[in-house]
């Protein structure tokens, strides 16, 4: 009698430990994943991260620049260095018409003469009167409430050389919010800083 009633308890406990084990490893009765993608800023945090010194390419092909911005890598990519499977990742492209006419746009934006496969679409507001935000206020922003209080809306405009520093709003096909600082311009590049939600 002892043998059988061992032999049942063995047995319960071997179900009851693929049972654990079931749950832990994904069972049915867990929660589906709520994780965020990458660059999605669909976390709990109030936090902003802040990309300085970025070098964004005056003309087409530089070898030295590059004219696109990822946030979720950090990089601006040379025209002929951007990764097959980051497009998506691509927030910003910019463009350059000559001194009088500069601006970013949505690396998808047919302005923009490179085709980034799987690149979604950035809505970029170039022109943000300084009633509307003072570009002295950009290196006080340290929580992505502030940031996510914008509205952003393609506005199609351009900027000037003339207008530095400037600030210009975007929001990419994540949801992400953030704000360019763009600081100087040189005879090869632009420099600007950003800061964009978690």
């Amino acid at each position: 009698m002892r043998k059988y009633f061992l032999l049942i308890a063995v047995i319960a406990l071997v179900v009851a430990a693929c049972t654990k084990e079931a749950g832990v490893g994904g069972g049915t009765q867990n929660p589906g994943d709520t994780t965020g993608l990458p660059g999605s800023g669909s976390g709990n945090k109030d936090s902003v991260v802040t990309f300085t010194d970025l070098k964004f390419a005056l003309t087409p092909a530089s070898e030295s620049y590059g004219r696109v911005f990822s946030s979720f890598k950090g990089n601006v990519y040379l025209d002929n260095d951007i990764p097959d499977t980051l497009g998506k990742y691509i927030d910003l492209a910019f463009n350059n018409f000559g001194s009088f006419s500069m601006f970013f746009t949505s690396p998808n934006d047919e302005t923009f003469d490179l085709n980034i496969p799987g690149s979604l679409t950035t809505l970029v507001r170039n022109l943000v009167p300084s009633d509307t935000f003072n570009v002295n206020s950009f290196d006080t922003i340290t929580h992505a409430s502030t940031l996510r209080q914008l509205t952003i809306t393609t506005d199609d405009e351009t900027f000037a050389s003339a207008d530095m520093p400037l600030v210009v709003f975007f929001q990419n096909g994540f949801g992400k919010k953030g704000i360019i600082k763009v600081t100087a311009i040189t005879g090869d590049y632009i420099v600007a800083d950003v800061k964009v939600t978690y």
